[in-house]
């Protein structure tokens, strides 16, 4: 049982920017499929846990962007879980040509039961006598990101729309990232030069929910608050600008 994936790819058009190079929704949606696909093969995979009345659930994710490649450059995408905690795992991604990191990034994790919501012990689940790979990425700690938003410029409202939801039937994680995105121009990300980026996801949204989209400037972070319609904040996600 392999201990983690590696994928030899060119960067297609579907995951760039107008830039003509992967953009962070491609990037997103790349390691998603990535930790999906990984999953399936050490038998972790949504289906198989959904038989046990299980499923996963990404609470945190931090990406780190050294260069974006251009469409159809050749890269290697790699995913793979480190040894699991009692109750949370995180799982590393890194994005090369070569030997040169391209982005780096980990996602906690951890696997929830379905009928009673609560956190269900890894241990329990995860393959017997599978030897994990010890390389670590994007080192640095998760960072503690407040959801208090209150006082902080609101620059956006957003309804969660048919395409945002995804195979659990509630607002994908990256849908988070696409809606805060979308509060600034093409220009305003340009000047912004994301060099990472930083979400926490707390609460649940569904099709037809009223979002408002909030900011927060603090040095070189810009935190955005994904504020539900009863005032608690649904996710927060941080851009660190160069």
């Amino acid at each position: 049982m392999d201990n983690r994936l590696d994928k030899n790819m060119k960067v297609q058009l579907s995951m760039c920017d107008n830039t003509s190079k992967m953009g962070v929704l491609g990037l997103f949606y790349l390691i998603m499929d990535l930790a999906t696909e990984h999953g399936d093969a050490i038998d972790l995979g949504m289906d198989k846990l959904a038989e046990k009345g299980l499923f996963w659930v990404a609470s945190k994710t931090k990406i780190r962007l050294h260069r974006m490649p251009h469409m159809l450059e050749n890269i290697t995408a790699s995913t793979w879980p480190e040894t699991p905690g009692r109750i949370r795992c995180n799982r590393f991604y890194s994005v090369k040509k070569g030997d040169e990191m391209l982005a780096e990034g980990k996602t906690e994790w951890a696997i929830v039961e379905k009928n009673t919501g609560k956190p269900h012990r890894l241990a329990d689940v995860y393959p017997e006598g599978m030897e994990y790979c010890t390389e670590i990425v994007c080192d640095e700690p998760f960072a503690k990101l407040s959801t208090d938003f209150e006082g902080c410029e609101k620059i956006a409202d957003y309804t969660v729309s048919s395409t945002d939801i995804d195979v659990s039937q509630h607002m994908n994680n990256v849908a988070y990232i696409r809606a805060s995105l979308s509060a600034f121009s093409v220009k305003e990300i340009e000047v912004m030069n994301i060099t990472d980026i930083e979400a926490v996801y707390r609460i649940q949204c569904f099709e037809g929910e009223k979002l408002t989209i909030c900011a927060r400037k603090e040095g070189n972070a810009v935190d955005m608050g994904i504020i539900k319609e009863d005032g608690k904040t649904a996710a927060v996600i941080r851009f660190i600008c160069a």
